[in-house]
């Protein structure tokens, strides 16, 4: 059975004659009425009977022009699909991520997908999970990364990649990281001076609600809104800080700072992917969503 015969069928069925079969195929009569003969004989049905100057379908045919148009229709957005991939491959992604994440996970998340898809190019915007929300809503951005999403409107899929729990962060010199306790309890690290987000990020919100719910004052030395720069300060011994892992570059474990689990909090955080609940991504932004969403974060 070829598509061809598959096309002469459905023509025949719809004009209900095979000369007009024939010119709608742009093939001479012979050779469509060879072709479904053909058809019939590998069935070993009759799909058509004549009636007057007209053909009709058989029963038979009935039920096989609804498989018949099922299979062209199937066909045809497959070679839409790989007219979309070609397309795609030369495509822009707009991408939206926290800093966080654009510091430790994207880059070898783009790099893998650069190798495969060299000639896609794609546009980061790296701003605070909020922001970055509303600009996937508004259509702007394709998807984004973002952590610990405190409303999840109606219009967005907020699908979930890895969760963490926060931990101590401090120097390498400091008296907590000379004594590596197993724990650390959250009110021995109320009791440091603290290097925080500003007011207004989703860490420092995070942090905020910990601190009231244990009934300890959050009283930072330092308020700052990068988190490379906030790693730095802790580096430096100007305070501590807490933050999930994920945030921390596996370099900088064990050789910049130090990380300890804290004794009385279990609760964890989620980074997660966000893009448009209607609606359709690009095959190039398609793509390069499934590499992230195959991304294993917790052994990278």
């Amino acid at each position: 059975m070829e598509i061809g015969q598959l096309k002469y069928f459905l023509a025949a069925t719809q004009t209900q004659n095979f000369r007009k079969a024939a010119e709608l195929c742009n093939v001479a009569q012979s050779v469509l009425s060879r072709q479904i003969a053909g058809l019939e004989a590998e069935l070993g049905l009759l799909l058509f009977k004549r009636v007057d100057k007209r053909v009709v379908l058989s029963e038979a045919g009935q039920e096989f022009a609804t498989y018949a148009r099922r299979a062209l229709e199937q066909l045809q957005q497959g070679q839409q699909a790989m007219v979309e991939l070609k397309v795609g491959e030369r495509g822009n992604i707009a991408i939206g991520c926290v800093e966080v994440l654009a510091t430790t996970y994207l880059p070898a998340i783009l790099a893998n997908f650069n190798q495969r898809y060299p000639h896609i190019h794609s546009q980061v915007t790296v701003r605070g999970a909020d922001d970055l929300m509303t600009l996937v809503e508004q259509g702007t951005l394709d998807f984004g990364l973002i952590f610990s999403p405190i409303t999840r409107p109606e219009l967005l899929v907020v699908r979930e990649l890895f969760r963490q729990p926060l931990q101590l962060v401090t120097a390498m010199q400091h008296p907590l990281a000379l004594a590596k306790p197993a724990q650390v309890s959250l009110k021995q690290v109320a009791s440091e001076p603290l290097v925080v987000f500003r007011e207004g990020f989703g860490l420092r919100r995070i942090m905020d609600a910990l601190f009231t719910r244990h009934g300890y004052p959050l009283q930072p030395v330092v308020e700052i809104d990068s988190i490379e720069a906030m790693k730095e300060l802790v580096k430096h011994g100007v305070g501590v800080t807490l933050m999930p892992l994920a945030l921390i570059r596996p370099e900088q474990v064990g050789h910049e700072l130090m990380t300890f689990p804290l004794a009385d909090f279990s609760e964890e955080f989620v980074f997660a992917l966000v893009y448009r609940r209607f609606g359709t991504l690009g095959m190039a932004a398609r793509a390069l969503l499934d590499s992230i969403t195959a991304t294993n974060f917790l052994q990278s």
